[in-house]
């Protein structure tokens, strides 16, 4: 065998925008929220579940309260974290480049190709859009 396909990962990276920041605080915002509801559903269940129990089971009522609380501190350290993310968008410089992700290529290679050169290709987006394709190596 003198040639095979290999899968290889490709950095995505993304121009910060007014737009890209307006995104990312939207979707956290929306996220936020949706904890937020779970919290008030969480409490309202706690309360619920603690009337029914009280009346019968107190030692039931007390694991209850207890998984209920940890749910509860979960999602309050969620908002935590969600925040500080806000916080960080908020802080990012117009035109900075950010890692967005990765995706996977198709490169084939064979005997004799220079490894390093296979490696570190960038794909660079502003708004959504393709801009640059860095051939560090690819």
């Amino acid at each position: 065998m003198e040639e095979i396909k290999i899968i290889q990962p490709v950095t995505v990276k993304t121009i910060v925008t007014e737009s890209l920041k307006d995104s990312l605080l939207s979707e956290l915002d929306a996220l936020l929220k949706q904890i937020e509801t779970e919290l008030q559903y969480l409490s309202f269940k706690i309360k619920r579940t603690a009337l029914e129990l009280e009346k019968k089971h107190s030692e039931e009522l007390s694991i209850i309260k207890n998984e209920f609380e940890n749910e509860k501190n979960k999602n309050y350290e969620k908002i935590r974290k969600i925040k500080e993310n806000m916080e960080a968008i908020k802080n990012l410089s117009l035109g900075e480049e950010i890692v967005k992700g990765s995706v996977e290529r198709i490169v084939n290679i064979k005997i004799g190709d220079n490894w390093s050169k296979l490696e570190n290709c960038e794909i660079l987006l502003k708004d959504n859009e393709v801009i640059e394709i860095r051939k560090v190596g690819c």
